[in-house]
């Protein structure tokens, strides 16, 4: 018996031990948080070093008048050149990181990627954890990933704080166009349909027409009130 356990735990051990794709996927996507964080981070800095020194506002850092004003008061613009070169650098990588991102999901989940785009079911998926777990979720999981501190509060005050509506799911246009007040019914609709693309992407069966009508009329059905 011992042999043979030792047996199975190196088989786990051989396939966890494995590269996957899902870690891959996964950790590009947190990568891509940290970089877009950065870019901004950068945006600002160059923002608030023009108006801190040449006391205007800008309302892009590139602004070609910027390193000629930056002269006409003596002051040397290749530091400021230097770093936003950087800048412009790390936009187009960071363009170029989330076409990969997107490709790569949408080859894996189609349905879902068409209803509601590949990024989002990208956010999904680095928030969730793996494949496995995604095409698994309930719809009533799937409405509120992302949205877990809020539905921390909302049990730990037992119900005195209203539950999420939702969570990622909300940087969908099919929830975040409609009134407040419609987009928990929509979150629902939605959520229950990205469950079911989850599953046919699994499978592989195209249901891309059929999900999207369905959403399509419900989206309808509560705009019109």
């Amino acid at each position: 018996m011992s042999k043979i356990r030792e047996k199975y735990l190196k088989k786990i051990e051989e396939e966890l031990s494995k590269p996957s794709e899902e870690d891959y996927i996964i950790n590009l996507i947190r990568a891509y948080y940290d970089l877009k964080k950065t870019i901004n981070l950068i945006d600002e800095r160059l923002s608030e070093w023009i108006k801190n020194t040449l006391h205007i506002s800008i309302n892009n850092p590139e602004d070609p008048s910027i390193p000629e004003k930056l002269k006409q008061h003596n002051l040397n613009p290749e530091p400021y050149l230097s770093l936003l070169e950087m800048y412009k650098d790390m936009k187009k990588r960071e363009n170029a990181i989330k076409q990969y991102i997107e490709s790569s999901i949408e080859k894996k989940f189609p349905n879902t990627s068409y209803l509601i785009g590949p990024f989002i079911v990208g956010m999904l998926l680095e928030k969730i954890g793996s494949y496995q777990k995604l095409i698994e979720a309930p719809s009533s999981t799937i409405q509120v990933i992302g949205a877990e501190k809020a539905l921390f509060k909302h049990i730990r005050s037992k119900g005195k704080v209203k539950p999420p509506k939702h969570g990622i799911i909300y940087l969908s246009p099919w929830i975040n166009r409609l009134p407040k007040k419609l987009r928990g019914k929509m979150a629902r609709a939605l959520a229950s349909k990205i469950a079911i693309a989850l599953k046919a992407d699994h499978s592989g069966k195209d249901m891309r027409k059929e999900l999207y009508e369905k959403l399509e009329k419900r989206y309808r059905e509560l705009e019109k009130g």
